[in-house]
């Protein structure tokens, strides 16, 4: 192994030579079972006799630290205790029965066609991909976006005017620098929202205007004056689960028509409606000044952090120069794999197939919650669903939100509030567990909900 030695010149030398050895072996720079250098390099990198270092390692293997076996080499036999170190970090585990928001089912990942997607694009396709890149993302995974998302969302868009994202958070930082660089200073953001989406924009120096939610989606009629842009999830509201009606979306393109302003609709899982086909995009109504925003956290996985944005043209260039500046750029193997994984058809038969999966555990957590006299809002759609609960079960309030009930987990509707205060209520993830546990977490849902003394 190649360590860095660091030798005390206030030591003897063979003490130095001791001191450096423990020291290192300490900070795992020599992990138990690694192999020692040997006498003659230790010594040339110390700038000591090879006999000091050979009476050094003598010492270390008497004390039990180092042992020397014949034939082989001298070998690290055990780590030092160092107080004031730290214990190696747990790896965090998921509860058993996880019905938390925001992921797609458990175990769903289409792993063996990802993988094969990935290996044609390494063969292949980053071979012959440019190396200079404007911002803007691979134009082979625009090139299928734009076509992609025109069939499934009715978005209007080109490659030229798509940038590709690290997801929804990593889009909304790059959107915010770029719209305070061209002088906006406000933005309106549904409440309740994603957590945390308007600390984005609040650092990159824009105020936010926080929009109630009812059951007819954000109050549009509470645009302010000096409202430079509004973040909308139309086609499904998160977390409340409704969406915009005709009246507020025509209410708020007109705005952005007369007033020159921008909407950004987060279309985060446009894809799954239940009951009929999805409402095409808010954007193909005015694609001059709407950005939508989307990503394969939904569909996919949350962690493979791939996102798009289809952009109004003034808007292009700031967001293709503020995304290099912050980001970077996203990693070009996973565009790529991205890119076949649409052209090839198996992006969408997954889609397809988790719909109908989701449609079924949507209809299942209804059906068990109107057993025990649960009524649930929102339309037939998407990954969650918000549960009412009584008071009395609404859990104290605590950093994350989470509601924990023997076996399973959820969010309270707390968790995505600001200013403006909702009935207490839990944001269940019907789509997260996989698919052995589903039937048991919605199980002890429902008991936990017969807690409730109304």
């Amino acid at each position: 192994m190649d360590v860095a030695f660091s030798l005390d010149p206030a030591l003897p030398k063979r003490r130095g030579v001791e001191q450096a050895i423990r020291s290192a072996a300490a900070q795992g720079l020599l992990p138990e079972g690694s192999r020692m250098p040997a006498a003659r390099e230790l010594a040339a990198d110390l700038g000591v006799s090879r006999g000091t270092v050979v009476a050094a390692i003598d010492d270390l293997v008497a004390d039990g630290l180092l042992v020397t076996r014949p034939r082989a080499g001298t070998f690290v036999a055990r780590t030092p205790t160092t107080v004031g170190r730290a214990a190696p970090e747990a790896a965090p585990t998921a509860p058993r029965l996880d019905l938390r928001p925001g992921r797609p089912e458990s175990g769903s990942f289409p792993a063996a066609r990802w993988a094969a997607a990935v290996r044609r694009a390494a063969s292949t396709a980053l071979m012959t991909n440019p190396v200079d890149d404007d911002g803007a993302g691979s134009l082979e995974l625009r090139t299928e976006l734009a076509a992609y998302l025109a069939r499934s969302r009715g978005v209007e868009t080109t490659p030229a005017s798509l940038v590709v994202s690290a997801g929804y958070r990593s889009a909304s930082t790059v959107l915010a620098v770029a719209m305070r660089s061209l002088g906006m200073a406000e933005v309106a953001i549904e409440d309740p929202a994603l957590p945390g989406i308007d600390h984005l924009w609040r650092s990159a120096g824009l105020r936010v205007l926080d929009l109630p939610v009812d059951a007819r989606g954000a109050r549009t009629d509470r645009i302010g004056r000096d409202t430079d842009a509004v973040v909308l999830t139309p086609a499904h509201q998160f977390p409340l689960g409704g969406a915009l009606d005709a009246e507020r979306r025509r209410d708020v393109v007109a705005w952005a028509r007369r007033t020159r302003r921008f909407i950004v609709e987060d279309d985060y899982d446009g894809e799954f409606r239940f009951d009929r086909r999805p409402v095409a995009a808010l954007q193909r109504s005015a694609p001059d000044q709407v950005v939508y925003a989307g990503s394969v956290s939904k569909t996919l996985d949350t962690r493979l952090r791939l996102g798009w944005m289809a952009l109004p043209h003034d808007l292009v260039a700031p967001v293709r120069a503020s995304l290099l500046t912050l980001t970077g750029g996203v990693p070009l193997l996973d565009q790529l794999a991205l890119a076949d994984l649409i052209r090839s058809g198996d992006y969408e038969r997954h889609v397809r197939r988790q719909r109908r999966e989701y449609a079924r555990r949507h209809d299942v957590l209804l059906r068990a919650l109107s057993r025990v006299g649960v009524p649930v809002p929102g339309i037939p759609a998407g990954l969650q669903a918000v549960v009412p609960i009584a008071t009395a079960l609404r859990p104290p309030a605590d950093a994350d939100g989470q509601i924990r009930s023997g076996d399973f987990v959820t969010h309270s509707l707390d968790r995505y509030t600001r200013q403006h205060a909702q009935a207490p209520a839990a944001v269940v993830g019907f789509a997260t567990p996989p698919r052995g546990t589903f039937g048991t977490a919605i199980d002890a849902l429902t008991r936990w909900l017969q807690q409730d003394p109304r």
